[in-house]
């Protein structure tokens, strides 16, 4: 059976850990030449990372793993607590918009599949990213000359 290959790093929770997963992302895409999954791929790690940090403050361990033509990415920590997705605020007329859980909405968003899963020593939240298909381009009419 092959491995897909993957690239690991442990990293401290520290608000610097998500601009280093960041970077290991995106290295794997461009050794992996999946330049078209950098920038959504670095958005949905950096918001696992970043919620790994706020929530669970343990140490870190992220994996990225070619998956066929995508990548899954890994944050694994030490809470057992499992995320969960919020509805975003209601925007009310005097009262501030409250910014909080948009994370977990841009990783679905983002995202083929996403989830978490407990371990046995806390758990690892993952998504998995695909190429989008390649929009052909809309016909165009040209215009005809009236008689």
């Amino acid at each position: 059976m092959n491995q897909m290959p993957s690239r690991t790093v442990a990293l401290a929770p520290d608000p610097d850990a998500a601009s280093l997963a960041r970077t290991l992302v995106a290295d794997a895409c461009m050794v992996w030449k999946l330049p078209g999954l950098l920038h959504p791929a670095r958005r949905v790690m950096s918001e696992l990372v970043l919620n790994a940090v706020e929530h669970a403050a343990t140490a870190l361990v992220v994996t990225v793993t070619r998956h066929g033509d995508g990548l899954h990415l890994a944050v694994s920590d030490g809470d057992p607590r499992l995320p969960r997705l919020r509805m975003l605020a209601r925007v009310r007329r005097g009262v501030p918009l409250d910014e909080r859980g948009r994370g977990l909405q841009l990783v679905q968003a983002a995202a083929t599949h996403w989830g978490a899963d407990r371990t046995a020593t806390g758990k690892t939240v993952w998504a998995v990213l695909l190429p989008q298909p390649v929009r052909q381009p809309l016909p165009t009419i040209s215009a005809m000359p009236v008689p």
